[in-house]
């Protein structure tokens, strides 16, 4: 099941930290993933090798861990903004053309989704909650509201013509209808 980020924690008002929730979620992703990818999209530095890293995931559960927070660590470190970057991670190796991996963060959070079981997700929340992080950090792809634009504005009018919707994750409209002029 596809799993899309909370951008009212993340971005709106954002009272979460995103590079706790960044590496708590990659490693208890890692747990059911044997194989990484790692790019920067926009380095710090002009001269900054290398830019990307590669490779199988360790067996050891605790080596893994302390693998995939180190390449947390340099990503956001590395990263301007700190989450434009690319990370996936995986139980194939990558990457695969038209599979969305467990872990895929190929941009920036807009774009970050997760790919897990119930059961997966299930203990990728307790792992949030132990974090001090809300659980429903993430919500199943199925709960995003799309609407038509409103408004009698010609940018408005122009997408509704093309068919643009405006999207709303479940606390973006939960928020917008309590607070119909925000």
């Amino acid at each position: 099941m596809l799993y899309l980020p909370e951008l009212f924690y993340l971005q709106d008002e954002p009272k979460v930290d995103l590079e706790i929730a960044i590496e708590v979620t990659a490693v208890a992703v890692s747990r059911w993933c044997n194989h990484y990818e790692a790019r920067l999209i926009a380095p710090l530095a002009k001269a900054l090798n290398p830019t990307q890293q590669s490779g199988a995931l360790p067996e050891d559960l605790a080596e893994r861990e302390a693998l995939v927070r180190h390449v947390v660590k340099w990503l956001l470190e590395n990263s301007n903004p700190p989450d434009l970057f690319y990370l996936m991670l995986d139980d194939a190796p990558l990457p695969q053309r038209g599979k969305i991996a467990k872990f895929d963060h190929h941009d920036d959070t807009d774009c970050w989704t997760l790919n897990l079981s119930e059961a997966e997700f299930a203990e990728l929340q307790r792992a949030w909650k132990d974090n001090g992080l809300p659980e429903d950090l993430f919500y199943p792809q199925g709960q995003q509201i799309c609407i038509p634009y409103r408004g009698k504005s010609w940018t408005a009018r122009l997408f509704r013509a093309v068919g643009a919707q405006k999207c709303y994750t479940p606390k973006q409209w939960q928020h917008a209808q309590e607070n119909p002029s925000a």
